[in-house]
C-alpha cells in the first residue's frame, strides 16, 4: 500500500463522492478511481459501495479508515518534527486535560520554562472529557494529556503516572454538615459527583468503610456546574486536592471537610500515542510538565 492509496481512501470516506474527493486531492475522477481500484486489487477485497446517494465504505473499507487515520498522522507526525529540527516550520504544542486534573495543578513555573526555550511556540491547552482525550490522541490532535482516567484501551498509548494527588471531601462555607467527622454523617447527603458505576473511587470509598454508596447524587462533568451545585444545593464533592491557586481562589466558598477516615490518592496519569516519536518542542513540554508535577506533588 502506498500513502497516496490511503490519502485516496481516506478523502472519498470524509468527503462521502468521488467528485468531493477529486476537489480536496485536487485530482481527476478516473486517476481516483485507478488508485481506489489498486488499493482493492493489493488486498483482494471491495473497499467501497458505490450508488446515486454517493460512496460508503464496506465492513473492510471502515477497518482500513482506522489504520490509514493512524499512519497519515504517524507520517504528518515525522514531518512535523524533521520541520522542526530544520527549523523550518512553527513549533506549535496541544495538551489536553480533564477538568479533574486542571483543578489539582498549576504549570505555571513549566509554561514559563517553555516559552523561554521556544518563545515562538504556539501552545494550546484543552479542558476535555477522557473520551475526547483519547479520539485527540488517536488522531493527533493532541500532542499528549494529563488525565485521572487511563485510556478505555491501553493499547497504542504510552501512560505514565506522574504523581498521585490527594482526595478531599469538600463543601461551601456555613454548610450544616462542615463540623461532620465521620463519613457515615455525611451518606445521606446530596453529592455531586464526575462518574457513575459501581467501581469509581467515589462509590469504592464508602463501600470500603462498611457504608453503601449515597443514593442522592447528582452527576456532572462541568466545574462551573458542580460549583453551583455545591453553593445552591448543598451539594457534597470527593475531588482532587486544588492547586494552592485555586484553593487561595475558592477559600471564601469551598471548604474540605475534616473527617477522620483516610481518603485515597488519585494517579495523575500523562498519556501520549508514543512518546519517544513525540516532536522535539513537544518532549519538551511533557518534560517540563512531568517535572513540574513531581515537585508540587512529591511521593510520600
Amino acid at each position: 500500500m502506498k500513502l497516496q492509496h490511503l490519502r485516496s481512501l481516506v478523502a472519498v470516506y470524509e468527503s462521502g463522492s468521488l467528485q468531493q474527493a477529486t476537489k480536496r486531492l485536487h485530482i481527476s475522477q478516473p486517476a481516483l478511481s485507478r488508485t481506489l481500484q489498486a488499493l482493492e486489487e493489493e488486498l483482494g477485497v471491495a473497499l467501497l459501495v458505490r450508488s446515486s446517494q454517493g460512496v460508503t465504505l464496506t465492513p473492510f473499507g471502515l477497518r482500513l479508515i482506522e489504520h490509514a487515520r493512524h499512519v497519515l498522522e504517524s507520517v504528518g507526525r515525522a514531518q512535523r518534527d524533521i520541520e522542526e529540527m530544520k527549523g523550518d516550520a512553527a513549533r506549535r504544542v496541544s495538551i489536553g486535560m480533564t477538568a479533574v486534573a486542571a483543578l489539582s495543578m498549576s504549570l505555571e513555573d513549566a509554561f514559563i520554562a517553555f516559552h523561554a526555550k521556544f518563545p515562538e511556540t504556539r501552545l494550546s491547552v484543552h479542558e476535555l472529557r477522557p473520551s475526547a482525550i483519547t479520539a485527540m490522541l488517536r488522531e493527533g490532535t493532541l500532542d499528549f494529556a494529563l488525565s485521572t482516567h487511563p485510556p478505555e484501551t491501553s493499547s497504542g498509548f504510552d501512560v505514565s503516572t506522574a504523581c498521585h494527588i490527594p482526595l478531599r471531601i469538600s463543601a461551601r462555607c456555613g454548610h450544616p454538615l462542615q463540623r461532620a467527622r465521620h463519613l457515615a454523617e455525611l451518606r445521606e447527603a446530596l453529592w455531586v459527583t464526575s462518574a457513575s458505576g459501581s467501581q469509581t473511587v467515589f462509590q469504592q470509598f464508602f463501600l470500603q468503610n462498611g457504608l453503601q454508596p449515597p443514593e442522592r447524587v447528582f452527576e456532572c462533568s462541568s466545574l462551573t456546574m458542580a460549583l453551583d451545585a455545591m453553593a445552591g444545593l448543598d451539594a457534597l464533592a470527593m475531588g482532587p486536592q486544588m492547586s494552592a491557586r485555586m484553593s487561595s481562589s475558592l477559600h471564601h466558598q469551598i471548604r474540605p471537610l475534616e473527617i477522620e477516615e483516610s481518603l485515597p490518592d488519585r494517579p495523575l496519569l500523562m498519556i501520549s500515542l508514543n512518546r519517544e516519536l513525540l516532536p522535539t518542542s513537544a518532549e519538551l513540554m511533557f518534560k517540563l510538565v512531568l517535572e513540574s508535577l513531581q515537585r508540587s506533588h512529591p511521593s510520600t
